[in-house]
Order: structure tokens, then sequence, then C-alpha cells
């Protein structure tokens, strides 16, 4: 007989999941929170709400799509705290923003999906110079000079991955479209 999970299995299945839609939930908060400083602050606090509630969330359903109703909630309280704040988002858009990224969260899953297909189909060097130039905040000068290459030619370089990620990602999506 198997005993129901303990805590440390429901933190350890809650950090996986979150960490497989934190990307999207930052993005959400982010287009609705003009301010970074108060985004930040508030995804903070919606981390802590959905831990606080997980016990409620509903492992049949998708994680992001609850996690993003939780944050569309902490971005309402948000809201009512400023006020008197000029620009301030009616909540008519913020429910048309979040029902706007529950439309487009398979989309925004195909393409993730398909981005990582295609890097895997790379060369390694191609590889390794786009991880050295999206990787952190490393100056292309930097990059190429670590790469063992000139500034042209690993602009040039770089320039080549990146055509042949995007031809890569729009096959793919053209034959899931017709699937």
């Amino acid at each position: 007989m198997s005993q129901p999970p303990g805590p440390a299995d429901n933190a350890t299945r809650f950090v996986s999941l979150l960490a497989g839609c934190e990307r999207r939930l930052a993005a959400f908060v982010l287009s609705v929170v003009p301010n970074f400083a108060d985004a930040d602050e508030l995804l903070q606090e919606t981390k802590l709400r959905l831990w606080q509630q997980f016990d409620n969330y509903d492992p049949s359903k998708s994680f992001d799509t609850w996690a993003r109703s939780i944050a569309y909630y902490q971005v309402l309280s948000y809201r009512k705290k400023l006020g008197r704040e000029k620009l301030v988002f009616s909540t008519e858009l913020l429910a048309a923003l979040e029902l706007s990224y529950s439309n487009c969260e398979k989309e925004l899953d195909l393409y993730s999906q398909s981005l990582e297909s295609c890097l895997k189909r790379l060369s390694k060097k191609s590889q390794a110079l786009l991880a050295r130039v999206y990787g952190g905040p490393t100056r292309m000068d930097e990059v190429a000079r670590s790469c063992g290459m000139t500034l042209a030619a690993a602009q040039k370089a770089l320039y080549r991955s990146r055509a042949a990620l995007h031809e890569c990602i729009v096959r793919r999506i053209q034959a899931e479209g017709k699937a």
C-alpha cells in the first residue's frame, strides 16, 4: 500500500511544476504591471501564494493556468493598493490579457518545444556560440575572443545559427499545423 506524498515530495513536485512555468508566469505579470520592481515583488508574492495554496491545486488540470489565475488575483490586489496612480490598467484589460495568455498557452509550449528540439540539431559549435551570447551579460567581442574568432566571423556565425534555428522552428510548427 502506497503512502500519501510527504512534505518533501510535495515541495519537490511544487518546485518542478513552478520551474516549468516560471518564465511564462513572469511574462504575464510583467505585461500587466508597468513597474519592473513592483512586478518582481508581485511575482515573489505570487510564488509564495502558490506554495500556500498548493494543497488546493488539482493535478488533473494545467499548473500554468492555475498559477496564472493566482497571479491574476495578486495583480488585482496590487491594483487596489495603487488606487490613486494615474496609469492603472482597467479590470477588463487585465481579464482580456489573462484570457489571451490562456489561449496562447499551447502555442507557446509548441514554440518552446520546437526551439529546444531545433537547438539540439545545431552543431556543438553553434550551440556553444548561442549559449555564450544569450547565456549572460557578455559582450560580443568577448564571445568572439573566447571562441577563437574575429568579431565579424562570430557575428556571421551567430547570424547563420539564428537563421538555421528560425527555419527549423518554422518547419516544425508548419508540420505540427498539418498534423
